[in-house]
């Protein structure tokens, strides 16, 4: 990597910036430690002095406790002293903590020492314990209260004022030591800090002037790239740095682009012109090549679809011709057809018409023979009516016979009674003469009443023959009027029939009529597309001319 590189010198730079930092945090780490190791001294310090003072401190209640029960004699002081011997024993509690610590041989010379001399006072308590339980307080006294543990009391307290002061001495020391190392080690961190900020100004100045202003010259010349300005300078010089690389890198880009700008143009305005045959000069580096390759395939591809757009063309010419007099053909065969159809559209619509009239009036003869037959109908029941009258009068008339008889035989009785009477008058001479009249008139009466019963005799032998033939002519008319009714029913059902199927055939007429309409518009607008066929294919022959003259002007 070039020590020119602007890589290379901000690497430096951070590597420095790192070193510095890492002095630093370890600087940091290290007064910290002292920190917390001076914390710990002066923990160890506090700790051991408490523990000498707690030995101190059990051995001035065992001896307060065995002095105050050899004066008084009192229990309670005895049981302070078994209890600070026995339960709470001060001096081995802080014997144990003072192991556990730190302590120099010098100092457990002393602590040993203080030890000896405490435990050479304990025959002495004893002593002095035992003559007070026996109440000889006075003896006992001698023992606690002698010149012997006076100054054995007084020598420990010494000593241990002594072993105090020596470890406070040590640890004085030792934290003096660790101040003087504390207050090196910050400055040593001011120093790594100072350097810290003096190699963040030379990455801020390093990265203005040799990154910052470097990268917005750049991307200012990027933007008028992107613009399609490839003539315009940049204002920066090629090196061996990674700018100097990047600003030779877009001087080349720029030289190519304009350059591949220059032949493309002109190949195509070449293309425009129809000359497909050219070579391209230019070297098209990396994705670039794309593009030659591209148009490479494009010239080979013109140049197939041209030759086979000229040999279609021509194929086209050929044919375009005779499509146009099919057309023609198609477009005068269609307007004779559409004719036709027209005709055949109004004979149908006539047909319609005229099924239409039919079908009404086999509704309106359907509807008269109902009619018809109602009547006959009606008929057929008055001639039985007429039938049963007939059947009446001619029971009436033969009971008119039998009165007849009747009357007949009263007038024979009358005239036989009226000879009776001219008789008896005869007989009576002059007197009888009116009732001879009476009797005349009475056999004139019966004569009369005899013919006048023959007369209707005959007429009611006429009438019963009258009426005889017509019951005959009665039936035989009954039965004519059920055949007549029976053919009449059938006459009906039949025209009942015709009409039904007259209107379907009127319904499936005007079926025929709509779809012979609809293919009349059919070959109406085959007709009108025929002829613009007609017309499009004169057009097309036309443009297929102009298009196989425009073929020929290219260069393939």
């Amino acid at each position: 990597m070039e020590k020119h590189s602007q890589s290379y010198q901000l690497k430096k730079i951070i590597k420095q910036s790192a070193i510095s930092v890492i002095a630093g945090t370890l600087l940091l780490m290290l007064s910290v430690g002292t920190i917390f190791w001076m914390s710990h001294v002066a923990d160890e310090e506090l700790e051991t002095t408490t523990y000498l003072n707690q030995y101190r401190i059990g051995s001035k209640v065992l001896t307060y406790a065995v002095q105050t029960y050899a004066v008084t004699g009192k229990e309670e002081y005895y049981n302070d002293y078994m209890r600070e011997l026995n339960e709470d024993k001060n001096r081995d509690i802080a014997w144990a903590g003072l192991e556990k610590n730190d302590i120099k041989s010098n100092e457990w010379a002393l602590l040993k020492q203080i030890a000896e001399l405490s435990d050479g006072l304990v025959p002495l308590e004893e002593e002095a314990l035992a003559l007070a339980q026996q109440g000889n307080t006075q003896e006992a006294m001698s023992y606690v209260f002698g010149e012997e543990y006076e100054s054995t009391t007084q020598e420990i307290n010494t000593l241990t004022d002594d072993a105090i002061r020596q470890i406070q001495a040590r640890i004085n020391k030792s934290k003096n030591g660790l101040r003087i190392f504390q207050v090196i080690i910050e400055l040593f961190y001011i120093s790594s800090f100072l350097y810290l900020v003096f190699q963040i100004w030379k990455i801020v100045k390093f990265s203005e002037k040799e990154l910052l202003e470097p990268i917005v010259k750049v991307s200012d010349q990027m933007i008028l790239l992107s613009e399609g300005h490839f003539h315009a300078e940049l204002d920066m010089y090629e090196d061996e740095s990674e700018v100097g690389k990047m600003v030779a890198a877009i001087s080349l880009m720029k030289k190519n682009i304009v350059g591949m700008i220059r032949e493309i143009s002109s190949i195509l305005e070449q293309m425009g012109g129809g000359d497909y045959c050219f070579e391209m000069e230019q070297d098209y580096v990396g994705e670039f090549g794309l593009i030659e390759e591209s148009f490479e395939k494009i010239s080979a591809k013109m140049r197939e679809t041209l030759n086979t757009i000229r040999e279609v063309s021509q194929q086209i010419d050929c044919g375009s011709e005779q499509l146009a007099c099919a057309a023609v053909d198609l477009a005068e065969g269609s307007t004779e057809q559409a004719g036709k159809v027209s005709d055949l559209v109004t004979l149908v619509q006539n047909m319609y018409h005229s099924m239409v009239d039919s079908a009404k009036e086999a509704a309106s003869t359907v509807a008269l023979s109902t009619h018809a037959g109602e009547v006959l109908v009606t008929g057929n029941a008055k001639m039985q009516e007429l039938k049963e009258a007939i059947s009446e009068i001619s029971k009436c008339s033969e009971e008119i016979g039998e009165i007849i008889g009747t009357i007949e035989s009263i007038a024979s009785e009358t005239n036989l009674l009226s000879l009776n009477a001219s008789i008896e008058a005869a007989r009576a001479g002059e007197a009888g003469k009116g009732f001879a009249i009476v009797a005349n008139q009475v056999k004139s009466l019966a004569d009369e009443s005899a013919k006048a019963a023959g007369e209707t005799n005959k007429l009611i032998e006429r009438t019963v023959l009258a009426v005889e033939k017509g019951i005959t002519i009665a039936d035989e008319a009954a039965e004519s009027m059920d055949e007549v009714m029976k053919g009449a029913k059938q006459a009906t059902e039949k025209m009942e029939l015709t009409s039904q199927t007259l209107e379907s055939d009127v319904q499936n007429m005007h079926s025929i009529n709509e779809n012979i309409i609809r293919v009349s518009e059919i070959v109406d607008n085959n007709s009108a597309t025929s002829q613009e066929t007609a017309a499009v294919s004169e057009e097309q022959k036309a443009q297929v001319e102009s298009m196989v003259g425009l073929v020929e002007k290219f260069n393939i």
